[in-house]
């Protein structure tokens, strides 16, 4: 279905106000990530920044090696561990534009409608900030949905395998970024195989697969030596089925991502990838197997949120292409992103901590390590012991002085330069959640300002084992 793009493009080039807020946007996410401090699961990435293997437990490499850049530059800090992923959203933003011109050459505010629709989201200004996983991979999958443009346009056959080979070392890369980018890939392969195109014919998109095999070699080859855990961890998630609580779950489903895509966004996209199906279906191919593996997914457990992660780059496209009129959802998702960017930055709204997941995540880490060091000192105790590997990870980034940290969860065993240790006496940390009331045992709070945060019980035992991680 052709575009109307009659009158689309005076939105793009008139109002400067629109693009201030664009730059004003951004500016914000920068200072977001410089003010806001580390949170536990970016700590956890530093960790395996500091012990570079192949891949993790969690996840393969890409995360930790970004953090390895980051820090390298800017030292461990929070902006050294969120550097190169700041750099990669830029970059992301520039490949998303140069797709959606490349998909839709007729249109010619194609690319600026994508760009505004993709920072419009909260899932791109908000959930881009912290350091994981999702980052390298929606770099990587903007990158091979441009390359599999060109593939697909390019006239001679012969000029289409620099395309596709681009396409599929991308796609390795994003496999070498998060487990997820296997569903891309299958969409990608089902439109290959089924489309009316015959592309399964030609060599160009066999090599593209030889090529994302070949580049997730690293990741495949850590699995094979240590059991396929990263694989089965992933996999496993599967078996943990609840379909008593399926409305529960698709309810959670439907309304979380309709915020992080903001309401007005995930209408524009949907109507576009609809609108799809009739030129550019490749969108659609991609995008449909992944919401289907979602919602099946959610039938009988939680979709966490940034699982869908791995469908913004065709949805985005799709959106800009067809999606209508989107001066509506570009100010209400801008307008949301300013909203919590200012939460974040003044706290001018006085929520408590259990509503506030900035502060419930960064706020008080520095005083609570300290305060923890207060504690083993009186009780002349030089080892901590954490069962939480979130809540060690962090307490090993804000170093306590004189400390050395045992990790108990069994997840340390896979980053294979730490020892395993039998120590004793050790105090045992443990989080409280929000006992702040507790009797049994001592206790610990954690504060943002004179507000508490969270509770952490302290037990001495006399010996305990576990991996030193700091």
């Amino acid at each position: 279905m052709p575009s109307t793009g009659g009158n689309r493009c005076t939105f793009w080039r008139g109002p400067r106000l629109l693009y201030g807020a664009l730059g004003l946007l951004w500016l914000l996410h920068l200072l977001l990530a410089i003010r806001i401090p580390l949170v536990p699961d970016e700590a956890y990435y530093w960790l395996w920044s500091r012990h570079m293997q192949w891949g993790y437990l969690d996840h393969p490499f890409m995360v930790a090696l970004w953090v390895r850049g980051g820090t390298a530059l800017w030292g461990d800090t929070a902006f050294g561990v969120r550097f190169v992923g700041l750099v990669g959203f830029g970059v992301a933003n520039l490949f998303i534009f140069l797709t959606a011109q490349q998909f839709f050459p007729e249109e010619k505010s194609a690319g600026g409608r994508a760009i505004w629709l993709f920072n419009a989201t909260l899932m791109a200004s908000i959930g881009l900030i912290p350091a994981t996983p999702d980052a390298p991979l929606c770099l990587f999958l903007s990158m091979s949905l441009w390359a599999l443009a060109h593939a697909l346009r390019v006239g001679q056959p012969q000029s289409r395998w620099g395309w596709w080979v681009l396409c599929g070392i991308c796609l390795g890369l994003a496999m070498d970024s998060k487990y997820t980018a296997v569903l891309w890939g299958l969409g990608l392969a089902g439109y290959i195989l089924f489309s009316q195109r015959g592309l399964w014919r030609m060599a160009g998109p066999w090599v593209a697969g030889c090529a994302a095999c070949v580049m997730t070699v690293p990741t495949l080859y850590w699995n094979l030596k240590h059991h396929w855990a990263g694989l089965l961890k992933q996999g496993g998630r599967t078996m943990q089925w609840h379909p008593e609580r399926a409305g529960q779950f698709l309810g959670e489903f439907f309304l979380g991502q309709a915020a992080l895509l903001t309401p007005w966004v995930a209408g524009v996209c949907m109507l576009g990838l609809w609108r799809a199906r009739s030129r550019q279906n490749v969108l659609l191919w991609l995008a449909l197997p992944m919401m289907a593996v979602f919602l099946c997914h959610a039938l009988g457990d939680r979709v966490q949120a940034n699982w869908v992660w791995v469908l913004y780059p065709p949805l985005i496209v799709a959106g800009a292409g067809y999606g209508g009129h989107i001066k509506g959802a570009v100010l209400m998702g801008m307008a949301s992103s300013f909203l919590i960017y200012s939460q974040a930055l003044t706290g001018f709204m006085a929520l408590p901590a259990s509503m506030n997941p900035i502060t419930r995540l960064s706020a008080g880490w520095g005083r609570l390590t300290a305060d923890i060091i207060a504690q083993a000192q009186q009780k002349t105790i030089s080892t901590i012991a954490v069962r939480d590997y979130a809540l060690a990870s962090i307490l090993a980034f804000y170093h306590p002085r004189g400390l050395q940290i045992i990790g108990l969860d069994s997840r340390w065993a896979y980053i294979e330069q730490l020892p395993r240790m039998n120590v004793q006496p050790v105090l045992l940390i443990e989080d409280a959640h929000y006992a702040f009331a507790q009797t049994r045992g001592e206790q610990i709070t954690r504060y943002s300002g004179s507000q508490r945060v969270r509770a952490y019980r302290i037990e001495l035992k006399s010996k305990s084992t576990g991996w030193q991680i700091r």
